[in-house]
């Protein structure tokens, strides 16, 4: 099969003179921007043959230099099974997985450096059926990426639906990288701006409402106004939401201690009153929320 990097200039080339609803968006970055020491070891661990790239935060943080922190967590999308690649990973390195299911399957390996706590996760991208079919090599790449921007296009926001290819991220073959961006995300960290991939996206999982105000905070970016809008008319969406997946958002808005005008902002736009109907059951087991709520003025 082709390289990736082949295979993507190949179909940015062939799209760019096509009439397409889908629009990739071609932007090259050098792959060390992206460079973590594990990755050399990940490498052994990944089944020959397979597709691995990198996504989401971490793709994100890097593009903006964000300061890394004791807990560094890394999403991987890969072609062989998950659990396949968090074992073989453990005979590399001494940690502790285990399997959820989310959208789709996802293992996690978690591992511990001095003080810093690891968590990698690979989430499972299945092309067996591709890779089964009487395709031609170069049909069966263009299906492998364009199953992998569908999978981007499921994501919760713009910004954490940019991939780049695991191969030109590691050791001393790092190179320039393409990102992999339908959504226009890039342009959107240049902007400093959270926006949905789409409504739809936000309907599926409300708590993506939550987690989109978290990131404002957060990265100090602002929100889409059009997603706050969207909000407002919405909020009835949490009601049938996990009330521990709320509280686990608004606990990280809360340990902001830059969270006032987040709170006020979901105040304003009748989330917050939402929120706490649905969680506070759950945030009355953790010290001083009530009272950091009291002294924002939120109750």
């Amino acid at each position: 099969m082709l390289g990736i990097d082949r295979l993507l200039q190949k179909i940015f080339n062939k799209k760019k003179d096509e009439e397409l609803d889908l629009q990739i968006k071609e932007n090259y970055i050098h792959g060390l921007i992206f460079y973590n020491s594990y990755f050399d070891i990940l490498v052994k661990a990944l089944p020959r043959g397979s597709f691995c790239f990198i996504v989401g935060g971490w793709v994100r943080d890097r593009l903006i230099n964000r300061p890394l922190g004791k807990n560094i967590d890394i999403d991987f999308i890969v072609t062989a099974p998950p659990m396949e690649v968090a074992k073989n990973l453990k005979k590399y390195i001494n940690g502790s997985i285990f399997q959820f299911e989310k959208e789709k399957t996802v293992a996690t390996f978690i591992f511990q450096e001095n003080e810093y706590n690891y968590r990698f996760d690979f989430s499972y991208l299945d092309i067996s059926d591709i890779l089964t079919s009487d395709l031609s090599y170069e049909e069966k790449e263009e299906k492998i990426l364009d199953r992998l921007i569908q999978d981007l296009l499921s994501r919760d926001f713009t910004i954490n639906a940019i991939a780049v290819n695991f191969d030109d991220t590691s050791g001393l073959s790092a190179s320039h990288t393409t990102l992999i961006d339908p959504s226009n995300g890039f342009k959107d960290i240049q902007e400093g701006i959270v926006k949905p991939i789409s409504f739809e996206n936000i309907i599926k999982d409300p708590v993506r409402i939550l987690r989109g105000y978290r990131l404002a905070l957060e990265l100090e970016f602002k929100l889409d106004k059009e997603f706050e809008k969207f909000v407002k008319n919405n909020t009835d969406l949490l009601e049938k939401s996990p009330k521990e997946r709320i509280r686990d958002e608004l606990l990280k808005i809360l340990s902001n201690e830059n969270s006032y005008s987040t709170l006020e902002k979901l105040k304003e736009n009748k989330v917050l009153s939402k929120v706490i109907s649905q969680g506070l059951e759950e945030l009355s087991t953790y010290k001083n929320t009530e009272e950091i709520l009291k002294k924002n003025l939120i109750l």
